[in-house]
């Protein structure tokens, strides 16, 4: 599913930059939001040897966006800079059948990442008040940082680490002119990270090295201003 997903934003971005940029009217947006990290299942880098993982928990964050792009009618491209944060809830320890062998524990501190992103998107008119319906894919990179993260009663077991990845986003959403320039929009966001292996000294997850990957659902509202 995830491959089939990865395809998609690639095409909608081809679609995209196909189309020659001097035909397009440079913008700027910016956007504002909700964001909900699902459960991090963190699998034993040496899957030979596997016996547990860890799933941990995260509370709702916050989400912000910048970009800058060119608007070509019914296509737009688009580079963006992102940030979005969770705290940790909770973690507990599961065996290989996915049943609880630990835990459950409470954790702290933050799970955030700092985004790089080419974004494509496909703009449908819906009425003559200029409204739109929008698609929109992307590709990039991803910075995450655990920050201060694990067992709240055990500082043995708490850590701070960070790294980078490849990553991908969809989406879809409204907009809707409010000026002669300025564009207000509402979207959904599914943001999905490669796979990436921590360090294994992160104290977090008992100083082994964990596969993993970050995924999030963002409510954004935002602005847009053509120039």
């Amino acid at each position: 599913m995830k491959k089939a997903l990865s395809l998609l934003a690639a095409a909608v971005l081809i679609m995209g930059w196909s189309i020659p940029s001097y035909a397009g009217n440079p913008y700027a947006s910016g956007n504002i939001g909700i964001v909900w990290f699902d459960n991090l299942n963190g699998v034993e880098s040496d899957y030979e040897n596997r016996d547990y993982s860890i799933d941990a928990s995260l509370d709702s964050g916050i989400s912000l966006t910048g970009a800058v792009g060119c608007d070509m009618g019914d296509t737009r491209v688009e580079a963006e800079i992102g940030y979005q944060t969770n705290d940790a809830v909770s973690a507990e320890v599961l065996d290989d059948n996915g049943i609880l062998e630990d835990g459950p524990w409470e954790w702290g501190g933050d799970v955030s990442l700092t985004t790089f992103m080419f974004n494509g998107y496909y703009d449908i008119a819906l009425m003559e008040s200029g409204l739109e319906f929008f698609l929109t894919a992307g590709v990039g990179g991803a910075f995450y940082s655990f920050d201060d993260v694990g067992d709240i009663n055990d500082d043995r077991y708490r850590g701070t680490t960070n790294g980078s990845t490849w990553a991908y986003q969809l989406g879809a959403g409204l907009a809707l002119p409010v000026g002669d320039n300025l564009i207000v929009d509402a979207r959904y966001r599914y943001f999905d990270t490669a796979e990436f292996t921590t360090e294994d000294d992160f104290d977090a997850f008992d100083d082994v090295a964990m596969n993993l990957d970050i995924s999030s659902h963002s409510a954004l509202v935002g602005l847009r201003y053509n120039f």
